[in-house]
């Protein structure tokens, strides 16, 4: 009966599956304790069931570059002489699929990747075959560089390429959506330089895309004669059809306190004649929606105030119609208690809780003569700031133009107010411009006019594109810095025969004699810098910033409905930076996080946040005060309690150590503690109550979470995190 007894409880213990503890787990990276080490696979290349060529494949013909956990790796000496098996995985939990020579594989020990940037006002990213040229090229002077890069674009454009022709490969022209197109260009290894004494980058990528039946398909022109027919077309050279399917959503935020009340009135003014004069093309009507959001300050905090946001326009409306929902926009009868208002929560509702079109534009119109609430103020219920509300309206394609109304009894809070609008208007594609606009508020007029050139703007590059009258807006066939609409940077404009066909608009860039640098000249309602000695500097007209930045957002939507793909199945060197006008970022970088890891982020900024608030009101120092936090419960006490950095704490995700960015967190030192003030330490820690919302905007949105293989669960999918949002 014992013997029966025991053989029945072998056979349940066998029955038993492995528990999650029990599974392998993949090699950490070095110098790691968790973050597990992923290879790229190189085109063409198999995964076999051993160490043996002769023993039968598992995968033949992996996709390039897909990434793969490492479960058993070879020795240094066999990895130099790629010699020597890997043991890999589809996945981080245990599931090996087989082996992998060293010379078919990368390893990929960071989590980073590069992006294009957008790619409106620079030349498109050159790939070199070997990194030799291309730091050579880097290296030369000006006019040297200059011509020599003159000459590879004009190869690249003509198809005549030479024989030791030095690149390998051109990001297109079009712009390419990480998010519909996801492209992976894995950082090899990179090293500082500089060009035109800018600080750069030379890199060493990968590059590939997601899947699809292009995956395997090398982009590589020494071989692939017709990705040069791919890479080359730009927006002009889309079909008529492509354009004559664009919408586009224009929501208006506005302050709606009693300040505003005339500002309200007149942008109503000016949307009742766009209704009209939209009454005569139906086409554009049709593709054209509008909103309202109303903005003052937290209604929980002011009772008497109404509301702190309100959408006047649950569904977006045609203009007529919109005319109508302007029209029931008041103004509260109850002043805030100061002069700022909560203009955060106002942007960051329009972002998350507007109904958009399926597949339009996104504009958004800020209308405000005060600075918002900044993160940490009691009012700033949404707790974002200027810097996470752009990082994210760049993720959800939002277009944002902001319209500063200047009150001089209120000059104090200009300065602050022009910096969170400008930054909130620094919209991609503008290359360190942005789309803000200031007038006086003793100028209603010219507010009128200003806001009837900039909606006359939009509405009037939709008409034109619509019609067929593309090819002079999208024109840049004149590099970075030019185009047909001005010099400098300044947007393009419709034709001229397509200009003279629309209503008559008012230019907001009336000469101006006299005024200062982002004041007004009150009879035009005009920005104006200051009277030199011998010439008067103009800047861009309000209705010139628009045009900029529907031409960088129609850039955009067009690359996303082409389909513009990445590069893929290279491997190549280039540079961050614009090869003609090195001050242009032409790559940034982003950090792949899974939702695990941005819990665990989200977790220790908590924690830092409430260790900080600690040390303020009990007076211990950083470290001390991190030491009691319920995070570090399970930590080495004097590991933290010793550490000269944050970097030191062992509480810092693995992943976020060794990245090659500053990082405020990651130095944080008792002694950079106490040398603050208590508003430069609340600064600090407002500042990564603003990245904990962020990235819970992050982590509840669906889009942009990608899967690297098709067998990850949805816990590993991983989201492209610009290093702007890293703490």
């Amino acid at each position: 009966m014992l013997k029966k007894c025991f053989l029945l409880l072998l056979i349940s213990c066998l029955a038993i599956p492995v528990s999650a503890a029990e599974r392998r787990k993949p090699v950490s990276i070095e110098g790691k304790n968790v973050l597990p080490l992923r290879v790229l696979a190189r085109p063409r290349s198999h995964i076999y069931n051993s160490k043996d060529l002769n023993g039968g494949t598992v995968k033949e013909n992996v996709p390039a570059f897909q990434p793969y956990y490492v479960y058993t790796r070879p020795s240094a000496e066999d990895i130099e002489l790629q010699d020597g098996w890997y043991e890999v995985g589809s996945d981080n939990r245990g599931n090996a699929l087989g082996w992998m020579q060293a010379k078919d594989v990368f390893e990929w020990k960071q989590t980073m990747c590069l992006a294009y940037t957008h790619p409106e006002g620079r030349k498109p990213v050159l790939m070199f075959a070997r990194r030799g040229p291309l730091a050579d090229l880097v290296q030369k002077d000006t006019d040297t560089r200059l011509a020599e890069v003159d000459k590879l674009y004009h190869a690249l454009n003509t198809k005549q390429i030479p024989e030791n022709f030095p690149i390998r490969s051109v990001e297109p022209k079009q712009a390419v959506d990480i998010a519909s197109q996801f492209y992976l260009l894995p950082i090899l290894s990179f090293e500082e330089l500089e060009i035109d004494g800018r600080e750069g980058r030379l890199l060493q990528i990968a590059a590939a895309t997601a899947g699809g039946p292009d995956a395997r398909q090398s982009t590589d022109i020494s071989q692939n004669k017709d990705y040069l027919d791919e890479a080359n077309q730009d927006v002009a050279g889309v079909g008529a059809e492509v354009f004559k399917a664009m919408k586009m959503d224009v929501v208006f935020v506005s302050d709606t306190t009693v300040s505003m009340r005339p500002y309200i009135q007149a942008t109503l003014d000016v949307i009742r004649q766009v209704a009209q004069d939209l009454g005569s093309d139906p086409a554009t009507a049709q593709s054209l929606r509008f909103g309202v959001w109303g903005y003052r300050d937290p209604v929980d905090k002011i009772p008497g105030i109404g509301y702190t946001t309100f959408n006047y326009t649950p569904a977006l409306l045609p203009a007529n119609d919109f005319v109508q929902a302007l029209s029931k926009v008041d103004v509260t009868q109850v002043d805030s208690d100061d002069y700022a208002e909560d203009v955060f929560s106002g942007i960051n509702d329009a972002i998350s809780q507007t109904a958009w079109t399926q597949g339009a534009i996104r504009i958004i119109v800020l209308l405000g003569d005060a600075p918002g609430h900044e993160p940490g103020h009691k009012y700033n219920a949404s707790g974002q700031s200027a810097q996470t509300l752009r990082a994210i309206s760049d993720d959800a394609s939002i277009y944002l133009y902001a319209m500063h109304v200047k009150a001089p009894r209120a000059k104090k809070y200009h300065e602050s107010a022009e910096m969170q609008f400008m930054k909130l208007s620094a919209n991609p594609g503008m290359q360190g411009g942005n789309a803000y606009f200031s007038m006086s508020s003793e100028n209603i007029e010219g507010f009128k006019r200003i806001a009837s050139d900039i909606t006359y703007a939009l509405t009037t590059m939709l008409r034109t594109v619509k019609q067929g009258d593309i090819g002079k807006s999208f024109s840049n066939a004149d590099g970075p810095g030019s185009s047909p609409g001005g010099a400098q940077g300044e947007a393009a404009a419709p034709s001229e025969e397509a200009m003279l066909s629309q209503p008559s608009a008012s230019m907001a860039s009336a000469t101006a004699t006299t005024g200062t640098t982002g004041e007004t000249a009150p009879e035009t309602g005009t920005r104006v810098l200051p009277v030199a000695e011998e010439s008067v500097a103009q800047e861009p007209s309000a209705q010139d910033l628009a045009f900029q930045m529907v031409k960088a957002a129609m850039v955009e939507w067009v690359g996303k409905q082409s389909g513009a793909q990445a590069p893929r199945d290279i491997v190549a060197w280039a540079t961050d930076k614009d090869l003609v006008v090195p001050n242009i970022q032409a790559m940034e970088v982003r950090l792949l996080i899974n939702k695990r890891q941005l819990d665990s982020l989200n977790t220790i900024l908590k924690e830092v946040m409430a260790a900080g608030r600690r040390g303020q009101i009990g007076g211990e120092d950083f470290f001390s005060a991190l030491q009691a936090t319920s995070a570090a419960a399970s930590r080495d006490p004097n590991l933290i309690k010793n550490a000269k950095t944050m970097a030191d704490t062992g509480l810092i995700p693995e992943f976020l150590s060794g990245l090659p960015y500053k990082s405020r967190l990651m130095s944080m030192n008792n002694d950079l503690w106490m040398s603050w003030s208590v508003d430069e330490q609340d600064e600090f820690l407002n500042e990564l109550e603003s990245k904990i919302q962020a990235y819970q905007s992050i982590h509840d949105r669906p889009e942009g979470w990608v899967a690297l293989s098709p067998e990850d669960d949805p816990d590993e999918h991983v989201y492209p995190v610009s290093l702007e949002l890293l703490p």
